[in-house]
């Protein structure tokens, strides 16, 4: 991993990207982290989904919320100290959960301040490089944050050898510290942000042209009522992706919270199973920095495979449920390959969506539409969680693995009405 700017006579803009590691060492375990102290605490599958769904549900509320913060002002890095500050307490209330129930409440509290780190962060990234290789740029952030997943990842694994899981969490608000000290250090506000403007003289003239007289009867024109109500029910390309994401992220998460319980139950231990998230990270850094960008394909392309692949390898994982009723010597093999290559399909349609959703939002509101991203998902998570929880707890892994692959190939109809190029 490189810096090309670090030997200038000015301060290299692609510095901070470095406390981007230390961030994602400790939010990219919260998750597997807190699934393993719920299943410790006794947690059922169906617990495990609404762990899952209530965080969720403050990054629906929040994430949108940073993102206007954000593009209010421009003001990038002030609101990355915030974040990255706000989190050093929050892991280690999070250290101190003794139930089920104040595991799911401090988990909450966790995504207030989690869900605006990429809406912003990625926009200071676009915004820095002042290039037209602004999709390159997002896609080497993306590398760098896997980097600090995978470190995260193997450094709990061996944690996790010689301390219970609920102390691995003041490792992570120890990283927080790190990375808030290192964002204060390199980062700085874009100078010209896309031309972004807080308040556009445009946007007034047109609230003058709206409240005019003449505009007011325009409006009350019968003829001209009916066809704004015709237009009102066409989905703009924005929404339809947002449409397709969603379905597409309900069935992922109503089949990954099924995922850590299930290996549990074929008895893999808590280093192994972090053991297989950290190889899962470590080949998305190459997914991302090597393997999508040597792939020749348009984007609706990669979109189209990836939903292909992600539903076979739900499949796949029906059939490692089986394990559980006829068991196999080294069976947790199954689920370690498959969650090995599993990050290549996330990588081929997590880029498209992000890329497109940048080039196609307006000038000054691309850090709110990554916020709305983020929203749309967090709703699929919440909503797909639940269900996901409830389906496997009710009729078994197998069934909720295939109904999440149905799922996840439903929102190929939808991401074929979009104008992805």
């Amino acid at each position: 991993m490189t810096f090309p700017d670090s030997h200038s006579g000015k301060k290299p803009k692609t510095l901070w990207y470095l406390a981007i590691v230390p961030l994602n060492m400790a939010i990219g375990s919260s998750g597997i982290l807190s699934t393993l102290r719920a299943l410790a605490l006794g947690a059922s599958v169906a617990e495990v989904g609404l762990l899952a769904a209530a965080n969720a549900a403050a990054t629906i509320i929040f994430s949108t919320l940073w993102g206007k913060l954000s593009d209010s002002n421009g003001a990038r890095k002030k609101y990355l100290m915030i974040l990255f500050f706000a989190l050093i307490p929050v892991f280690l209330i999070l250290s101190m959960a003794n139930s089920v129930p104040e595991l799911i409440l401090f988990y909450s509290v966790l995504a207030i301040f989690t869900s605006g780190v990429s809406p912003i962060a990625v926009m200071l990234v676009v915004e820095r490089c002042k290039s037209k290789n602004w999709e390159g740029e997002v896609a080497r952030y993306n590398s760098i944050s896997s980097v600090g997943n995978i470190c995260g990842l193997f450094l709990n694994t061996i944690a996790a050898l010689f301390f219970k899981v609920s102390w691995l969490f003041y490792i992570s608000s120890a990283l927080c510290l790190v990375a808030l000290f290192m964002i204060w250090r390199f980062a700085e506000e874009p100078e010209i942000t896309l031309e972004r403007h807080v308040f556009p003289v445009k946007s007034l003239r047109y609230a003058e042209k709206v409240l005019s007289p003449k505009s007011i009867f325009h409006f009350l024109d019968i003829r001209q009522f009916k066809l704004a109500k015709i237009k009102m029910f066409k989905p703009k390309p924005l929404q339809l992706l947002f449409a397709a994401s969603f379905v597409q992220w309900s069935g992922i998460y109503f089949f990954s919270i099924g995922e850590t319980p299930l290996m549990k139950a074929l008895g893999m231990s808590n280093s192994l199973i972090l053991a297989l998230n950290a190889s899962a990270s470590f080949v998305s850094i190459f997914a991302f920095s090597r393997i999508i960008p040597s792939l020749k394909q348009s984007r609706r392309k990669l979109i189209e495979t990836a939903i292909f692949w992600r539903s076979a390898l739900i499949l796949c994982w029906a059939g490692t449920s089986l394990l559980l009723i006829y068991p196999l010597p080294y069976g947790f093999v199954f689920p370690f390959v498959l969650g090995v290559i599993w990050p290549i399909s996330y990588a081929m349609i997590w880029l498209p969506i992000v890329t497109h959703a940048i080039s196609s939002s307006p000038a000054n509101k691309k850090s709110t539409t990554q916020g709305v991203l983020m929203s749309t998902i967090a709703i699929a998570n919440a909503l797909g969680s639940t269900l996901g929880g409830f389906v496997m707890s009710t009729f078994g892994y197998t069934i909720g693995f295939v109904s999440a692959a149905v799922i996840t190939l439903l929102s190929m109809p939808i991401f074929s009405r979009v104008d992805i190029i």
